[in-house]
Parts: structure tokens; sequence; C-alpha cells
């Protein structure tokens, strides 16, 4: 991944084969536009014969549409855009479509090279991005490395992932602040997104700043960042341009010379979207906040039903990591309650059931379960590396809220459940206090069983309780 230095060097790149790379030698953006593949079909007539110079982007795509045999509604599953979308451009309401979203309906129709770039040229958008990126050299170095794939399947998160390509495709929003704690899934959910978004043809750039922290599990840079470089978002600025694109920004919670100010990113970058990870909200205007929160743990009812525990998302994950150690694990009738309590325990934070499966060689999920709350070594990897453990991560995450949201942490972490009204000798403003831990997923609802009940996480819980120790006072002092 294209990741990790502080003028953010950026990979962008579109699906395709064949290729052609580009690169800005003054700014270091990369850049491969890949054409399309599927059956060629025969292009439509030539300019001499007349309908080519004079066809509307309407005309064409209803044309288009009525060759491949397609009604409107089919054209919007198979393109992923909306049928009252596909309406607007066939009525010519909508003259003058995104790039995107002409990529996509050429995808759908299967056209050829020819027929795309007619579409593109109806449509005002160059199908070729050497187009519409005047002064890039003809000529290619080699690819750049591929970014690394996400690390393992996303267990879960369809809902997520779904909301998260609508606020960038559908409904255009600029900036989407992906929200939770370090170790929720931010970066995971991302790249699916971005593997999606590029199988669509959007050029997609990727940006780590500088000093970032990385936990455990977090994908590394590749590269460190170039010396002399103290204002990332000027050298973003000048490496984006006028493009169209996304732009993810993973770990914006960097503060000092590493920071991008992502407001004027977007005010001078008029093309460019914007994703960014982080532990809180920039709290911009226009900006969409994607809280992240924990898998979805197993109810009391199932603790007998094998077969359907390890459908719950949370279950299913602590599976996929134990048996990449251990290829035989299964749930059995000895080992399955004590696999539910984790998940249930560890509030199915998905970093949190990595390193409890992690230490499955250890320890069977028998005596992890009785380890749990009295053994912190099992919240770090059982690999030993340097980041930092979940607590310590927790802990950033509570630093960052206001102080009033701290309060009612404090006097909330030993309850196994509360309401909003119990808040009210705490904080003027209950409700807010609450909506904002909710959102930096340091709370959840108590589950369905205990409506308008909420519940500090088990992180949260533990962090407090060592806190309180002698030892974890001079820790946090």
């Amino acid at each position: 991944m294209a990741r990790g230095d502080t003028c953010g060097e950026i990979d962008w790149r579109v699906n395709a084969s064949p290729h052609t790379v580009a690169k800005n030698t003054a700014t270091g953006l990369l850049l491969r536009e890949r054409a399309v593949g599927g059956p060629r079909r025969r292009p439509l007539p030539t300019p001499s014969e007349g309908p080519r110079e004079t066809a509307s982007f309407a005309e064409l795509l209803k044309r288009h549409r009525g060759r491949r045999g397609l009604t409107q509604q089919q054209l919007a599953d198979f393109a992923t855009l909306s049928v009252r979308a596909i309406r607007d451009l066939e009525s010519g309401r909508v003259r003058r479509p995104r790039r995107e979203s002409v990529g996509l309906l050429a995808d759908a129709l299967r056209l050829s090279d020819p027929e795309r770039q007619q579409l593109h040229a109806a449509g005002g958008s160059p199908a070729d991005l050497r187009d519409a990126l005047p002064g890039l050299p003809a000529s290619a170095p080699p690819d750049p490395p591929d970014p690394p794939a996400p690390p393992g399947a996303l267990v879960g998160r369809e809902a997520e992932l779904q909301v998260l390509l609508d606020q960038v495709t559908v409904h255009g929003h600029r900036l989407v602040s992906v929200v939770g704690i370090s170790g929720i899934g931010k970066t995971h959910l991302v790249l699916e997104a971005v593997r999606a978004l590029r199988a669509r043809g959007w050029l997609v750039g990727w940006h780590a700043p500088a000093g970032g922290t990385r936990c455990c599990g977090a994908l590394p840079a590749p590269g460190g960042p170039p010396p002399g470089t103290a204002d990332p978002t000027t050298d973003l600025v000048a490496a984006v341009g006028e493009r169209h694109g996304l732009l993810v920004i993973d770990g914006a919670d960097a503060s000092g010379p590493g920071g991008v100010d992502v407001g004027e990113l977007l005010r001078r970058c008029p093309g460019l979207h914007v994703v960014v990870t982080s532990l809180t909200p920039r709290y911009l205007p226009g900006e969409r906040v994607l809280p992240l929160t924990a898998l979805a743990v197993p109810e009391e009812a199932l603790d007998h039903d094998h077969v359907r525990l390890g459908e719950v998302e949370s279950v299913a994950l602590f599976l996929s990591h134990m048996r990449r150690s251990q290829p035989g694990f299964r749930l059995r009738e000895d080992n399955a309650h004590a696999v539910v309590r984790l998940c249930r325990w560890l509030d199915g934070v998905p970093r949190a059931l990595e390193y409890a499966a992690g230490w499955g060689l250890v320890y069977p999920p028998e005596l992890l379960l009785a380890r749990a709350g009295r053994d912190f070594s099992l919240l770090s990897s059982p690999a030993g590396c340097g980041c930092q453990d979940l607590l310590r991560s927790v802990a950033r995450s509570v630093d960052i809220v206001a102080e009033c949201c701290r309060l009612v942490l404090a006097e909330v972490a030993d309850r196994p459940h509360w309401t909003v009204g119990d808040l009210d000798h705490l904080v003027p403003d209950p409700a807010a206090a609450l909506h904002t831990l909710l959102v930096h997923g340091l709370v959840r609802p108590a589950g369905a069983h205990l409506p308008e009940r909420f519940t500090a996480l088990q992180l949260v819980r533990l962090l407090h309780a060592r806190d309180r120790t002698p030892a974890g006072a001079a820790r946090a002092g």
C-alpha cells in the first residue's frame, strides 16, 4: 500500500488490462489507467455516417440499452446506479453525468473502446485519463507495487460497506469519516471499499500521515517519509490538482507536521472525495460520519445451537483466527460455551478477538475465559511486537473526548447498564454526551432485550479497573 510519508505519496490506480502508467516527477503522483475488459461489440457508425457526431448522451444511452435488451431497472442494477438516475440521463434532464457514472454504464453495457470513448465524449468527460491530465509524459515508468490486500476476508460489515460506498458514489459526499476505537476494523473496511471502487473505474489514492499510531494488525507502510517535507497538505494539493478521484487518509489523528488540513485539501481540489479513518470526526462542514461499532455477539438463546453460533459475526471471526494456527479447531460441546462467552466478554471487537484467538495456541478457550479480566497481556498481540496494546489504544480514544464525557465513563464503567436519564446529575446535556460516546465507540446499546439502555465497552471497564490499581495508576501517570 502506498502510504506512510509526510507529503502523502499517492498511489492512484484504476482497474485495467492492458495498462498505462505515468508519473508526474514534480509531485511523485503515480497514475495507472486501464481499459475495462469484456466482449468487443461492433462499434457505432463512423463520423462520416453521421450519428456519432450528433447523437446526444441520452440518445446513445438509450440506443446501447436497447441493443443489449435491458430495461432501465436492469441497467441500473448492473451499473449500481439508481433507476431514477437512468431515467434522468435518458430523458436529457441530466446532460453532463459524472465520469465515474459513465464508466459504470459503459461497463454494464460492455461497450467496446470506441463506443466507450463516444459515450464519454457525449457526456462531456474524456475516456482516456491522459486527455484529462495534459502534460503527463508519454513514456511510462515500471509499475509501482500493488497496495497490500485487505488482511483476510471481511467478516460481517456488509451493511457498513454498502453505506460507505453509497455515501461516496450515490450521494456524492466529498468527506466521509469512518470513526471508532483502534482495532475496530476501520482500515479493513475502507480497503474493501477501495477494492470495490477501483473495480468500478475510480482513481484511488492512499495517504498515511507520518507519526500516526499503528497498532498490531495495521497494514505496514512500505517506505519511510521523504526528507524535507513540512506541509503535507500543500504537497497533496499539488499532487491531486484538478483530478477527480478518491483519497483515503488512513489514521488521520496525527497532529503536528504529519497532519493534513482536510478542509483546505477539499477546498483546493474541487474534484476530490476524501475518506478518513480516525478516532474522532473532523467536525467539518459537509462531513458524513460513519461510526464503526463492534461485531454482533451471540444471543443467550443460541448457546446450544452450534451451527447458528458459527454464523454470528464475532464467533465466525474468532473461529477464522483460531483456524489459522489450529486448522482443525471446531465448535464442540466442550468449548462452545467458552467461545461464546469470550466473544461476548470482548464485545465483538475484531482485534480483541484476533489477539484472544492468537493466545489459543497456549490456552484453550476455557482457560482463556478463566484468565480474562485478570491477565491484561491477553489484550496484546502474542507475537510480542512493540505496538501499543488494546488498553492503551482505548485510552487514546478516552483522552480525545471532552472532560464531561470522561466523567460519564468514570461513573458508568462499573454499571452493567444504564439509561440516559441516569446521567442527568453528571452533565448539563446527557444526551449530547451519550451521543459523543456512541460515535467514538466507547459505549454501546445494551441489547435488544434491554431497550434504551447502554453499557460501556468491556475494554473501557478494564481500562478503569487497571488504572485503579497502584501499578495502573503509576502507568497512567
